[in-house]
């Protein structure tokens, strides 16, 4: 994996400033670890208290689509033991495992609301607490499960049955013997 090119030359070894990369998800933690790779060093914020949040709260009988070679991360292969198609807890655990191989710094507790860039060129990260952080370069990895939406369908706010969006589904039971339609991919 090459380092991204938005990434500028300041941000080094010596800037003193890390990179930020918002989200300690896979695309983040991914990202942190190649920039870390590089001897760059990146600071992961994530909202929630660990890494792989949004894994963590799938459907319990969740399994990868993709077999565990293709679905590995950068530098660190998913453990055999976790079979062809690797349960949604299972990759909890190996998301955990990469933030641990690599030695990646994860603050958790951390929402960023909102980016500036300054005349310096610099990054300000300005968090839910107040705090503002700065650095040369920011990573959004945030990834598009955070916020779920349902449109607003003509006939819904009169519709009797369950709307669920899938970001909240756990399992089958509470639809057992119903009628169930689907809607998206």
């Amino acid at each position: 994996m090459s380092m991204p090119s938005a990434v500028p030359e300041s941000a080094g070894p010596d800037s003193g400033a890390p990179v930020h990369v918002i989200g300690a998800g896979p695309g983040g933690l991914a990202v942190a670890a190649a920039l870390r790779a590089r001897g760059v060093d990146a600071l992961v914020l994530e909202r929630s208290d660990a890494v792989g949040t949004s894994w963590r709260h799938h459907y319990e009988r969740l399994h990868l689509h993709t077999t565990r070679a293709g679905s590995a991360l950068p530098g660190l292969r998913i453990p055999r033991r976790y079979g062809r198609w690797v349960a949604r807890a299972d990759l909890v655990r190996y998301l955990e495992q990469y933030a641990e191989h690599h030695r990646l710094r994860v603050a958790t507790g951390v929402e960023v609301r909102r980016l500036e860039r300054t005349a310096g060129r610099q990054w300000v990260l300005h968090t839910a607490g107040g705090r503002r952080l700065t650095g040369p370069a920011v990573v959004v990895a945030t990834g598009c499960n955070h916020t779920p939406y349902l449109p607003d369908w003509p006939g819904r706010d009169g519709f009797r049955g369950t709307l669920l969006h899938a970001a909240r589904y756990r399992d089958a039971a509470p639809f057992w013997g119903k009628d169930v339609l689907v809607a998206g991919a």
